[in-house]
C-alpha cells in the first residue's frame, strides 16, 4: 500500500485535513492517510514580495517530503509559478510531494459571503487532483473529472470530487491494485 501525509502549513482547519482524507480513502483505497496536525509556518524564503504570493515549487521543495511517505500539503497561501498568475495546487511527481493553496479557494477571497461547505468541497477536489498527478496522471479532457484543469474558481465548483472512469482504470493499472 502507498502512505500519503497530509500536512497543514498557516491556518488550516483540521477538518479541511479530514475532509482531504475521506475524499482520498474513498477514491483511492489502497493509499493509507495519515494527517499531522502540527501546524507549519509558510517559508519566508518561497515569498515574492513584490507579487505578495508565494513561489508554490520553492515552498514545496523547502518544506519537503517527510521521509519515503507522499506528503501533500494544505498551505493557507497564495502562490504561483511562472507564467500563471496563480496555482490552486501544484504536484511535483519527481520529489513526492504537492501542495493546495488555499487562499483563492475560499469565497471571501472573490468578496462573496462565506460557504464553508463550498471550501471543504474544493479542497477536496484539489487535494484529489494533486495526489492524481503525483500518482501519474495528466489533465482529463472530461470537464466532470478531478483531474480537469481548472482555470478559475468556477471551474473548480463544475468539476466532481472524483476521479473519471478512465484516470481510476490507469491509476488502477499503474499499480495493480
Amino acid at each position: 500500500m502507498l502512505e500519503l501525509l497530509l500536512r497543514r502549513v498557516g491556518d488550516v482547519p483540521s477538518q479541511a485535513l479530514e475532509r482531504a482524507k475521506r475524499a482520498l480513502k474513498r477514491e483511492l483505497d489502497f493509499v493509507n492517510v495519515y494527517i499531522d496536525y502540527k501546524s507549519l509556518e509558510p517559508v519566508l524564503d518561497a515569498y515574492d514580495w513584490e507579487r505578495r504570493q508565494y513561489v508554490a515549487s520553492k515552498l514545496l521543495r523547502l518544506l519537503g517530503r517527510v521521509g519515503d511517505v507522499i506528503t501533500v500539503y494544505l498551505a493557507d497561501v497564495d502562490a504561483y509559478e511562472d507564467n500563471l498568475n496563480f496555482v490552486f495546487g501544484l504536484a511535483m511527481p519527481n520529489l513526492g510531494i504537492a501542495g493546495v493553496f488555499l487562499k483563492r479557494l475560499r469565497n471571501e477571497y472573490y468578496g462573496w459571503s462565506p460557504d464553508e461547505e463550498r471550501f471543504m468541497q474544493r479542497v477536496e477536489k484539489e487535494v484529489l487532483h494533486e495526489v492524481g498527478h503525483l500518482l501519474g496522471l495528466e489533465h482529463c479532457l472530461n470537464p466532470k473529472c478531478v483531474m480537469s484543469f481548472s482555470n478559475s474558481i468556477y471551474d473548480v465548483d463544475f468539476k466532481e470530487a472524483r476521479f473519471c472512469n478512465m484516470c481510476k482504470l490507469k491509476i488502477y493499472h499503474r499499480f495493480s491494485v
